[in-house]
């Protein structure tokens, strides 16, 4: 008795694959097409001599938060093949490879991102960096370099990292564009000893400027790296901590045409008023019976105009009571803080009016949700790998998770970027559904074949046909990178 050609029958199941509809549909790899993360990723010469492209290895990586896995391990054991044949120990070496150059991949993908939203066409004033820094807490005390920090959220200190991040806010949305490590100086006993490499080395370059760059230093290296990749602010927004007069002389110096807002906080720093020179506290004491309130704010409002400390150039300090910050992260049990009488806020341009300065300054938060957003729901800090190496992978792909899904955001117009990560975890859902449904009637298909070429006395190896099916339909799979 004849049977029907396995090779034919193949041929069939494909053809029908290619020209039905296929509903499942990768939006993720369709962003890695058009945003070429793979030339990117030649050009910073972070490639595989062998085995599966960096692009494919990168790509499982980044959808991992999307799939609601947490780590690689959980990918793995899922036995994915038609995602990802790639064993564990693959995305390992791939994570701690110390010679891909993360920082220049994460500018050419950002530079390729604002040239497709025509950022240049958006007018340099309504351009802003925002600086600001976070802690990535850690449970592992064998973390390489690993060290104590303050987490002013906690009000205590955590074992983990510190990454002082520049971002960019547009009308298009916010993308952190860099970020740098910083070490604290008590670590702890169990930990191993700090492995600082050579700062002339792509390897040793990170662990470095964490271990000997203040935070200050590390800021002011950012901004001059993206200004020099062609992403120039009118404006450089930062929180009180980094109001100090290196950090605004040293962005002065870069390029005059960029201005820094920023809020000041009382302290020994004083400001030449008229001639002489006063503290923040002494200053307000000297003109707070000149307070008006602004119509555009409706707060109480009184400027100065001074020169900071080392610098010739006149600025405006802006005090404000009534002031009110909103609250991005609020923890449990932390004793709430007593509010302030008056704010000061300060700005190198001088021809903008005091609410301008405010306004703009606000401006700043969304660098906060991004944080807030990014812990959340793109695994940032989550990562617990020992090498420091997977550590610095970790925050570009959470950051690169970001800026994607903001891209993305452009178009499918969602509310919050939130919205948007539950849309696409949805759809990874009905994929893993797809999934599990096709292993039901894989086994159903094997029992009826067996059953059918029993009763027919089939003298062929019915599996064949069954192969012939899951090779068919995991070759129609969407998840096979962006190079697919």
């Amino acid at each position: 008795m004849t049977t029907t050609n396995c090779r034919k029958f193949k041929g069939e199941i494909e053809n029908y694959l290619v020209n039905g509809q296929n509903n499942i549909d990768s939006k993720t790899n369709n962003l890695f097409c058009s945003l070429k993360l793979k030339t990117w990723l030649c050009r910073t010469n972070i490639v595989k001599k062998d085995g599966y492209h960096a692009s494919h290895v990168l790509f499982v990586l980044i959808l991992l938060p999307l799939l609601r896995i947490k780590t690689v391990k959980g990918f793995c054991e899922k036995h994915w093949e038609q995602w990802s044949k790639s064993k564990k120990d693959t995305f390992y070496r791939f994570k701690q490879n110390a010679s891909y150059r993360w920082r220049s991949f994460m500018y050419k993908v950002n530079v390729h991102i604002f040239k497709t939203l025509e950022l240049d066409k958006t007018p340099q004033e309504e351009r802003y960096f925002v600086i600001d820094d976070t802690i990535l807490q850690k449970l592992g005390r064998k973390i390489e370099n690993v060290s104590f920090l303050y987490d002013h959220n906690l009000g205590r200190s955590v074992l983990g990292f510190c990454i002082v991040t520049l971002g960019l806010f547009t009308a298009n949305g916010f993308y952190p564009i860099d970020f740098a490590y910083r070490f604290g100086k008590k670590r702890h006993p169990k930990s191993p000893e700090e492995n600082i490499g050579d700062p002339r080395s792509i390897s040793g370059q990170r662990s470095f400027e964490a271990k000997h760059c203040t935070k200050l230093e590390l800021a002011l290296m950012m901004i001059q790296k993206a200004i020099n990749c062609g992403i120039v602010p009118g404006y450089v927004l930062f929180d009180s901590w980094y109001a100090w007069p290196v950090l605004i002389n040293g962005i002065r110096e870069i390029n005059k045409s960029i201005h820094v807002i920023c809020r000041l906080k009382d302290g020994n720093l004083r400001y030449e008023y008229k001639g002489n020179k006063y503290t923040l506290s002494e200053l307000y004491q000297k003109v707070k019976k000149g307070f008006k309130k602004d119509v555009r704010t409706g707060l109480l409002l009184m400027r100065v105009t001074v020169k900071l400390p080392k610098s010739d150039d006149e600025a405006v300090i802006v005090f404000s009571k009534g002031y009110c910050e909103p609250e991005i992260n609020t923890t449990k049990g932390k004793k709430k803080e007593k509010e302030l009488k008056w704010v000061a806020f300060f700005s190198t341009n001088t021809s903008i009016h005091s609410s301008t300065i405010i306004k703009k300054y606000i401006k700043r938060w969304p660098i906060e949700v991004c944080f807030k957003e990014c812990k959340q729901l793109l695994d940032l800090g989550k990562d617990q790998s020992n090498n420091f190496n997977a550590q610095i992978f970790a925050t570009t792909a959470s950051f690169l998770r970001h800026n994607l899904l903001s891209f993305l955001n452009e178009t499918e117009n969602y509310s919050t970027l939130g919205s948007l990560f539950e849309h696409l975890a949805d759809d990874s859902a009905v994929i893993t559904y797809a999934h599990r449904l096709w292993d039901f009637f894989q086994g159903l298909f094997r029992v009826s074949f067996s059953k059918i070429f029993q009763l027919f006395k089939i003298e062929d190896d019915f599996q064949s046909y069954v192969d012939a099916l899951t090779e068919a339909l995991t070759g129609s799979t969407p998840f096979q990178g962006c190079e697919t």
